[in-house]
């Protein structure tokens, strides 16, 4: 039976190839993180949904540069030369015919390990800017696969493939496993969906709590976050209000339900949220992380904005008064958006995950 390491920090497309890969005879494992931050004990959401699914996974020290200085920024530079010792171990021992990565700090100890070994390797980027794991990683890999055609200006070879981003089949799901999260979505007031990433947004998650007073006329489904930063989760379940319902980290149909029933999302731009929020027509609210590589975030929401289908706001220059102004402005002229929101997504690339699956066929026979 062949082999495959999974890794990388972007779960989203992952699970959508997995989906396509456990149709076949191939043992497939995962590399990744098991707690969600530095100093969280908190388990990570790759590690819950790599668990729940049956497979093999191994956590790995993966050190990387943060781009703010905490207290654990020492340590994480310290785990570098950790995270490659593993993982040179772990692929010595298993020899995985193929090696799949997803991005991120946690692939790079991977990707070369694997390359010193003579293993082949292949990676997909799911942003519209080629991120600092991918440009490192193009030098060790067979091939690399683009969700956007913009992104292919940053490689340096031709060995790329412009194919769209992996998108789950439970996006595209309209009702929640949990019946609790689905009679919430039977409201008939307009429904807001607020998500910061696995992870959380302490940013948006403090700007939403000040904004619920205001927010009476609409119901509002807020996607905490994992880590419960500064509290933010346990803060948001305490809120008894009849039209918010806070949870930590929404997936599978329960995510497909809220993300396909919301009117409008307010929402990071991380890349794979912004192609969710495209292939489904939705209409957004996009607050950029400011922090993010080389302005990853800000190129992904301009992406949906020149759609015309979201509009973008400055974390800097934001508070609740701004964003209750803007979700007011929305909802006004929401056709207009949801048309042109419709009219995009119809312009898109369609079955990246299979795509991928056959592409690694190829490279397995």
């Amino acid at each position: 039976m062949k082999k495959i390491v999974i890794c990388g920090g972007h779960l989203t497309p992952a699970l959508a190839l997995i989906e396509e890969l456990e149709k076949q005879d191939i043992e497939l494992i995962f590399y990744g993180r098991k707690r969600s931050t530095e100093g969280s004990s908190n388990l990570s959401a790759e590690y819950k949904a790599i668990e729940k699914l049956g497979i093999n996974f191994v956590a790995i020290t993966a050190g990387r540069l943060q781009r703010k200085f905490t207290k654990y920024t020492i340590p994480a530079l310290l785990k570098i030369p950790v995270g490659f010792i593993q993982s040179f171990i772990g692929l010595t021992r298993v020899r995985p015919s193929l090696v799949v990565a997803f991005g991120s700090y946690l692939s790079l100890p991977v990707i070369f390990s694997a390359w010193l070994i003579g293993i082949k390797c292949i990676t997909h980027e799911q942003s519209s800017i080629l991120g600092l794991a991918n440009k490192i990683n193009a030098y060790f890999i067979s091939k690399v696969y683009l969700s956007w055609q913009q992104t292919a200006k940053d490689l340096k070879s031709n060995k790329y493939e412009i194919i769209g981003n992996l998108a789950r089949n439970t996006i595209f799901n309209k009702t929640a496993k949990d019946s609790k999260i689905q009679n919430f979505l039977k409201t008939d007031k307009k429904l807001i969906f607020v998500m910061g990433g696995n992870q959380g947004s302490h940013f948006l998650n403090k700007l939403i709590f000040e904004s619920l007073p205001k927010l009476s006329r609409y119901s509002i489904i807020h996607q905490v976050g994992t880590t419960n930063y500064k509290g933010d989760l346990d803060h948001a379940k305490q809120i008894k209000k009849e039209n918010y319902l806070a949870i930590d980290y929404l997936e599978g149909e329960n995510f497909g339900a809220a993300l396909n029933r919301a009117d409008l999302v307010i929402s990071r731009s991380g890349a794979n949220t912004v192609w969710d929020l495209a292939i489904l027509a939705k209409v957004a609210i996009l607050i950029p992380l400011p922090i993010s590589a080389e302005g990853e975030q800000q190129a992904n929401a301009k992406i949906l904005e020149k759609s015309g289908s979201a509009i973008i706001l400055n974390q800097k220059d934001l508070d609740s008064g701004i964003l209750i102004k803007k979700i007011e402005h929305v909802f006004n002229q929401l056709p207009k958006f949801q048309k042109n929101a419709q009219v995009f997504a119809k312009s898109l690339p369609k079955n990246a995950s299979k795509i991928m699956a056959n592409g690694i066929n190829k490279l397995l026979s």
